[in-house]
């Protein structure tokens, strides 16, 4: 009496389900491509013998997790190459501060900036220092307009001049002298009066270094505030 045939399973369908599960978890194309030529290969294997072989499963299997682990991980580098591309074109400023991808929490200080134009209040744009893909170590946030944030991975001074080649990055009209403030140029008969803390200062702007809680207005005279206004901090800050 002869027994029951045993199948054998083709020896390609397991390497593809091998090779599948491998492009999936960390390979991508490099065993993604393998694994669904021989998923491919061995399911017409199997089909032409008949019965006599196996692993038919296994071999769409391999192919399927071939093609899933070569789509994911092309996605990812190219995704990768996108973000790091975008963030490379936001190069450091003059003064060589960094724009960075996430932000940084070691050296983690604020202080107010505020420009008064003949007693009127002039808002500093919420986006300074932040991009669609990164974060300059001096930025400010649109809940706290005003606010400088100072987010660095290493301690270093900082100056007023350093804020504000961080705005020109975003506007090159941007520029902090005798004669400008921010996107500001002074006219004849206009002077810029610094105070610091409610204490005039007389040095120059761009050398001011920031403080934490330091309060900083730039003012475009006349009429000269002074005492400017006070500032409180929001709570948390």
């Amino acid at each position: 009496m002869i027994g029951p045939v045993v199948k054998r399973n083709e020896g390609l369908a397991t390497a593809s389900l091998v090779t599948g599960i491998v492009s999936v978890t960390c390979c991508g194309l490099l065993t993604g491509i393998p694994a669904i030529v021989m998923g491919v290969v061995a399911r017409n294997r199997i089909t032409r013998s008949a019965g006599a072989l196996g692993g038919g499963g296994m071999a769409i299997a391999g192919a399927i997790l071939g093609i899933v682990g070569s789509a994911i991980w092309t996605f990812a580098i190219v995704a990768g190459v996108l973000v790091y591309s975008l963030n490379a074109s936001h190069s450091a400023t003059g003064s060589s501060i960094p724009c960075d991808l996430l932000e940084h929490t070691v050296y983690h200080y604020h202080l107010e900036l505020q420009i008064i134009d003949e007693g009127n209040p002039v808002p500093i744009p919420s986006d300074v220092g932040r991009t669609a893909t990164c974060y300059y170590w001096l930025h400010v946030h649109t809940a706290n307009p005003g606010i400088i944030h100072v987010e660095a991975p290493e301690l270093r001074t900082f100056t007023l001049g350093d804020f504000f080649d961080v705005w020109a990055k975003s506007s090159s009209a941007v520029r902090l002298d005798s004669r400008h403030v921010g996107t500001t140029t002074l006219t004849t008969g206009q002077t810029l009066v610094v105070f610091i803390d409610g204490q005039r200062y007389d040095g120059d702007p761009r050398g001011i270094e920031l403080v934490s809680h330091q309060v900083i207005q730039l003012e475009i005279t006349p009429p000269t505030i002074d005492p400017p206004p006070a500032f409180t901090f929001p709570s948390g800050f």
